[in-house]
C-alpha cells in the first residue's frame, strides 16, 4: 500500500480491510502507527536491495574460490547498481523510505542492526581480497565498505545536478583505482 500511494495518508482501517482483519489485530501487532509505516518500509527497502544482497553472496564466493575475475564481475556489477539506484523510478523513494523507518526507534535499531550485518560482510570481503592481494592492503576496509554504501545515497542526491552528473562507468572506475591502488593494474578497456 505503500508503494501505490506513499506513507503519509497510510491508515489502520486500509490496512485492515486490505489484509482482512480487525483494527484491533493490526493495533495488536504494531505499537503505533509509526511503526507499522517503518516496518512496512524496512520490508520495501530489503526487497529493493535484493539484487545488492545476491551480488554480495558472488563475492563472497569468489573470494572462498579464489577467482579473482568473478570478484571484480562482482565489484563492478555492485557498483554499477548502487550508483544508478538513484536513477531509478521515484529518486526521493529511498530518501523517503528511510525517513520512514527513522520514525519509529524500534525499528530504527533493528534496521541499524540488519544493515550490520551486511556492513560486516563487505568488511570481510575486502579484507578477504586484501590478504589475497586482490585489494591494496592499505585502503581501510570499512572506508571501502562505507563508499560502496553510501553510493546509492548519494546519487540519489545528486540525480538531476547540472554541476555532479557523472556517469555510472566513471564512478565505478575511479572506485576501482582507489581499492585497487599499488596491488593490480587497472584493467584494460573491453577486460
Amino acid at each position: 500500500m505503500i508503494r501505490e500511494a506513499g506513507s503519509r495518508e497510510l491508515k489502520y482501517d486500509d490496512v485492515a480491510e486490505r489484509a482482512n482483519v480487525g483494527v484491533s489485530t493490526i493495533e495488536d501487532i504494531f505499537d503505533s502507527r509509526s511503526q507499522l509505516i517503518a516496518e512496512a518500509q524496512m520490508a520495501n527497502y530489503f526487497s529493493m536491495v535484493e539484487p545488492h544482497h545476491l551480488v554480495l553472496s558472488r563475492v563472497e564466493s569468489a573470494v572462498d574460490d579464489q577467482d579473482q575475475p568473478a570478484f571484480w564481475v562482482a565489484i563492478e556489477e555492485n557498483l554499477d547498481m548502487a550508483w544508478s539506484s538513484g536513477q531509478m523510478g521515484e529518486k526521493w523513494g529511498v530518501m523517503n523510505m528511510l525517513h520512514d523507518v527513522w520514525g519509529d526507534p524500534f525499528s530504527q535499531r533493528h534496521f541499524c542492526d540488519l544493515l550490520d550485518i551486511q556492513f560486516e560482510r563487505w568488511i570481510e570481503v575486502i579484507e578477504g581480497a586484501q590478504r589475497l592481494g586482490w585489494i591494496d592492503s592499505d585502503v581501510d576496509a570499512k572506508a571501502v565498505t562505507a563508499i560502496i554504501w553510501s553510493a546509492s545515497i548519494g546519487q540519489v542526491i545528486m540525480s538531476g545536478s547540472t554541476v555532479l552528473d557523472v556517469p555510472t562507468q566513471s564512478v565505478r572506475d575511479f572506485y576501482l583505482r582507489i581499492v585497487r591502488g599499488k596491488s593490480q593494474p587497472a584493467p584494460r578497456p573491453g577486460e
